[in-house]
């Protein structure tokens, strides 16, 4: 069955295996519960396996379909106007994608039709997490932008200025997952990009104003706020050693940190040698049992200016200790947030790189390459593994599926809805959720990714 649907608020086209009578709440059973953290899991591998079934529809944020390029004139315009800058949440049948235009979406996961939709007040660049608390089932979302007022823009670079990035309104706001009415809202002075890490009860994230909070989940009242002086931007806090440590990274200073989920207590942190820009910052670690893994972008002696290069680092998070990092390769500098987001499975960290343009599989042991590739562009979002494939989401809008052994691509998917930046694609069942930054969120078909269903 092919069904097209033009409405002013989305375009959905349909594709499903299964009839949908009746489905609405087996749908809800063959999704997660809960989704506590960016990209599901603290591994990143948002990988949730049941008899979901395959389904093929596209939501389109309004005026998405009908920017006028005359005006709006670079890519990077559009995302920040009406683009997904991050991953989604699947819960109870349900898809939560958050958007650069102030609006936390809620989708059926079946059709893609609207079920409900809440203005924030400001960009929204955290993946919605979805918990279930003694008040009720929430949607919470982190708010905030990344820019700097006057005053703070020319501290940035000099050393031991305190710097808060965000301007206008910012906070963590809390929505009925059911209807998306507000419940409460904790405003900071500084943004709240990074997704929080839901442990014990408590939201953790650092955040733009130099702090790492943890609130109560029920009502949003501050558990603890650690001072760290760096601003976070885009690292999400990643929860390790069974949720008891939270790792983030932040700018200015350059450092990352590890943190006591239970009383915010900063119990390391450490400034990579050559790090570069805001690349601390940026980009979010992975997790697997009390190691993290994480990305970032320096700049030796020596190398020519435009230049840099991606570095990957694996930390003891009890300790802080580095316990290897390895070089991945060198490029021109990539614009905005500057590094890859990995994913840990089996042993093997998997990541791209917008530096080099090549993913890689590394050994998470040794940080040994196993196998690296050049891919036709640049790459920051976690990929996921299925089965024998790595599937990558890149710039230009494609997503390829290579063979986790070798790093051969098995399939190129040519997507048509605009490209890929930190957005993390979800697989739930048989479908893969994802949103782009021209503002167009879809449900593929996972056969349709690795070339068992004739490609596009």
């Amino acid at each position: 069955m092919h069904v097209k649907k033009t409405m002013i608020a989305a375009v959905t086209t349909l594709l499903v295996t299964l009839p949908l009578v009746g489905t609405a709440a087996a749908a809800g059973a063959q999704t997660p519960s809960e989704w506590t953290t960016y990209a599901m899991v603290g591994t990143h591998n948002a990988h949730f396996p049941s008899d979901f079934p395959a389904v093929s529809w596209t939501f389109v944020t309004p005026g998405a379909d009908r920017i006028d390029r005359r005006i709006v004139r670079s890519n990077t315009e559009i995302r920040d106007l009406v683009g997904f800058p991050i991953g989604a949440a699947v819960v109870d049948g349900k898809v939560f994608a958050s958007n650069d235009n102030g609006y936390v979406y809620c989708l059926d996961a079946m059709t893609g039709k609207l079920l409900w939709s809440r203005y924030l007040y400001n960009q929204i660049m955290s993946t919605p997490i979805v918990v279930k608390t003694d008040a009720g089932e929430m949607v919470v979302a982190g708010i905030g932008n990344s820019d700097f007022t006057y005053s703070h823009a020319r501290k940035f670079g000099v050393a031991n200025a305190q710097v808060i990035r965000g301007t206008g309104i910012s906070g963590v706001a809390a929505l009925d997952a059911k209807i998306g009415e507000i419940v409460w809202f904790q405003p900071t002075e500084g943004q709240d990009m990074p997704t929080p890490a839901y442990v014990s009860g408590k939201l953790i994230f650092g955040n733009g104003d130099g702090h790492v909070y943890a609130l109560d989940a029920k009502d949003g009242k501050i558990v603890w706020k650690t001072p760290i002086h760096s601003f976070v931007s885009m690292s999400s806090a990643t929860p390790v050693a069974e949720g008891r440590i939270v790792v983030m990274g932040g700018t200015q200073p350059s450092r990352i940190y590890g943190v006591n989920s239970t009383d915010g207590k900063l119990l390391w942190s450490f400034e990579p040698k050559d790090v570069f820009s805001s690349s601390a910052g940026d980009g979010t670690w992975a997790g697997h049992g009390s190691v993290a893994v994480g990305q970032i972008e320096i700049h030796s002696q020596g190398q020519a200016e435009g230049m840099s290069s991606s570095q990957e680092l694996a930390v003891n998070a009890k300790t802080g200790e580095i316990l290897w990092s390895r070089v991945l390769g060198s490029g021109k500098v990539p614009p905005r947030n500057k590094d890859a987001v990995p994913v840990i499975a089996d042993g093997v960290i998997y990541t791209g790189s917008p530096v080099t343009h090549h993913e890689y599989a590394v050994s998470l042991a040794s940080g040994k390459v196993l196998w690296d590739v050049a891919m036709p562009a640049g790459m920051k979002a976690a990929p996921m593994v299925v089965g024998e494939a790595v599937i990558q989401p890149l710039g230009n809008g494609e997503i390829h599926a290579l063979d986790r052994k070798t790093g051969r691509t098995l399939h190129v998917y040519h997507g048509k809805h605009g490209g890929f930046g930190p957005q993390n694609g979800v697989l739930v069942g048989k479908t893969y959720f994802i949103g782009s930054n021209a503002g167009y969120f879809q449900a593929i078909p996972l056969a349709e990714l690795i070339g068992t269903a004739g490609g596009h």
